[in-house]
């Protein structure tokens, strides 16, 4: 009798066993990778993903954190993202062209009149698209964030465009930027946002093109004091997630995933008021701020679709293709301005 209990004993704890470790098997992990600096709005986001893996259920699903650029840069983060040694990735806008050249599309300069037609477009437009277009890659593509928009810091304002012919600035390595600076006459010098402040202290560069929040976090504001709200290009970035891992998760597995992450409203307004913020505070920094006026926008502008050609050329592809699909998305988001005021 006791032989008999010992071993359904044992019987039960072998079963129990095997049953925890099917369970951890399981299990899955994601592993995000990103680079932000603390209570910065993109560190805020992902602060609400943490916040929304722990107050949901358990779906089987762990999270695992690498924010502060542990995973290397955005480059080498996407190449993780691909063999799947990253699960979850932010990628700016330039990284993202290195594999899907026709993003650049999107960095026209002067593309956009305004920001809710640009997040319109590539709501409704051109986020379809790129997401075939990633697939093919491995990637899926869940949705845009936002890192603001492009402009021009120097030791001179930048009101019209022939102030930058001979101007030694940096350029990102982008097509829409490269050739359209080269095609302005500036002298263009490439480079990565984290080289740019050395490069002016060096003398190397006297200015060049960067969002609002590098401009000033990074302390490009010390050496640069003109700084002209040009915003001559968008700069979304897109966040990514390995397709074979997204392909192997269970329903309730991909809704956590897909909605841990702040909605594109929410994660551009987080963006765009603190954009706001360090712009009211520049001028206490010793920083001029320039704004154009409608006269100078529209001469910018009109040099600016002069270089399209060129641009589309450049970055080959389906470019001329996304360039259609963009002006088709623009004329969508007119007509439904009129409606609305009708």
């Amino acid at each position: 009798m006791r032989l008999i209990l010992i071993t359904a004993l044992l019987s039960g704890l072998v079963a129990a066993t095997a049953a925890g470790s099917a369970q951890a098997e399981d299990r899955k992990v994601m592993t995000i990778g990103a680079y932000s600096v603390p209570n910065t709005p993109w560190d805020l986001n992902w602060q609400d993903v943490s916040a929304a893996f722990e107050a949901s259920e358990d779906v089987g699903l762990d999270l695992e954190l690498l924010v502060r650029g542990e995973t290397g840069s955005s480059e080498e983060r996407l190449n993780s993202l691909r063999r799947n040694r990253l699960q979850f990735v932010s990628s700016p806008l330039g990284s993202g062209a290195a594999m899907i050249p026709e993003l650049a599309v999107l960095q026209l300069p002067f593309l956009f009149e305004s920001t809710p037609e640009a997040d319109f477009v590539l709501d409704e437009y051109a986020l379809p698209k790129f997401q075939e277009m990633f697939a093919e890659k491995g990637i899926m593509f869940l949705r845009w964030t936002e890192a603001g928009s492009n402009h021009l810091f120097g030791d001179r304002p930048f009101l019209t465009p022939d102030t930058v012919k001979s101007f030694p600035m940096r350029v990102q390595t982008t097509k829409a930027s490269s050739v359209y600076f080269e095609g302005l006459e500036a002298d263009a010098v490439y480079m990565s946002s984290n080289d740019i402040l050395q490069s002016l202290q060096t003398g190397l560069i006297s200015g060049g093109e960067a969002v609002t929040i590098f401009y000033w976090m990074t302390g490009i504001f010390t050496e640069a004091t003109h700084f002209t709200l040009t915003g001559h290009a968008i700069e979304p970035s897109s966040i990514l997630l390995n397709k074979k891992f997204w392909d192997g998760l269970s329903p309730e597995q991909k809704n956590l995933v897909s909605t841990a992450y702040p909605g594109p409203k929410a994660a551009r307004d987080r963006v765009r008021e603190w954009m706001t913020k360090v712009e009211e505070d520049l001028p206490g920094l010793g920083v001029t701020l320039h704004r154009l006026n409608d006269e100078q926008r529209a001469i910018w502008t009109i040099q600016a679709q002069s270089s399209y050609a060129a641009i589309l050329e450049s970055i080959g592809g389906e470019a001329e293709d996304i360039y259609n699909l963009v002006l088709e998305g623009q004329a969508a988001y007119a007509r439904s301005q009129s409606e609305t005021k009708h």
